[in-house]
């Protein structure tokens, strides 16, 4: 009967040890540590997210997110309402035209 009772409970106990946490890498267009701030703010705002870290000179951001609660594509959208452009999500205009002069790209 213990044996059952422990079978019974091997299923659960892999689907609670699944490992849900993702890392991804993608560039995002910004030129200054003002840009860094807020890209990695923006990022680490959404829900699921438990890291960002975005590099100046490579424009690359390395984000830790939980994919049971966001979805990749979500953070290139919450980063390019700021302003900020991925290469999958233009950035936003508007968003863009109010950033400080040092954070605007050269068209």
């Amino acid at each position: 009967m213990k044996q059952l009772i422990f079978l019974l409970f091997i299923p659960i106990i892999f689907a609670c040890s699944k490992n849900t946490s993702k890392e991804t890498e993608f560039f995002v267009r910004g030129n200054c540590e003002m840009c860094k701030e807020r890209i990695e703010n923006t990022a680490k705002n959404v829900s699921g997210v438990t890291s960002a870290n975005w590099d100046v000179n490579s424009s690359s951001l390395k984000v830790t997110f939980d994919s049971t609660k966001v979805k990749e594509l979500d953070l290139h959208k919450a980063i390019a309402g700021t302003g900020h452009g991925t290469k999958l999500i233009e950035m936003n205009t508007k968003a863009h035209d109010e950033l400080p002069d040092c954070c605007k790209v050269n068209h």
